[in-house]
C-alpha cells in the first residue's frame, strides 16, 4: 500500500471553533491518516487512495474552505470518472480547471 500526500494552502479561519472543525472534518473521512498544518500549507496524508465516499468528502471540505481543488485531478480512474470528471458538477472547475471554450460558428459561406 503506497502513501500519498495532497499539499494544499490552508483556509483562513475564523475562530479557534472554525479551525478544529476543519481538521476533525478532515480527520473523519477513511482514507486520511493524518492532517498537519505546516506554515500556510495543509498536508492531508492518505492511507490508501479515496474511495467515492471519501473523495465526496473531500471535495466537499476543500471546496467549503475555498482551497485549491486541483491535487484532487489526481485520483480520476476508469471507476470514478463518470461522476466526478462530470462537467455539470460544481466541483468539476476547480479539480480539472475551465473546459475550453468553443470557438464560435463563423456565419460566413467558404468561397469555392
Amino acid at each position: 500500500m503506497s502513501r500519498r500526500m495532497i499539499i494544499v494552502r490552508g483556509p483562513v479561519y475564523f475562530s479557534p471553533g472554525d479551525e478544529k472543525a476543519f481538521f476533525d472534518w478532515l480527520l473523519s473521512i477513511p482514507c486520511v491518516e493524518t492532517v498537519d498544518g505546516e506554515g500556510y500549507d495543509v498536508h492531508i496524508r492518505l492511507k490508501r487512495p479515496p474511495g467515492n465516499s471519501d473523495l465526496r468528502e473531500l471535495i466537499a471540505v476543500l471546496f467549503r474552505y475555498r482551497m485549491n481543488m486541483q491535487p484532487l485531478a489526481a485520483f480520476r480512474t476508469t471507476r470514478n470518472m463518470a461522476w466526478f470528471d462530470d462537467r455539470a458538477k460544481f466541483w468539476h472547475s476547480g479539480v480539472f480547471g475551465r473546459p475550453a471554450r468553443k470557438m464560435p460558428k463563423s456565419n460566413k459561406r467558404r468561397a469555392a
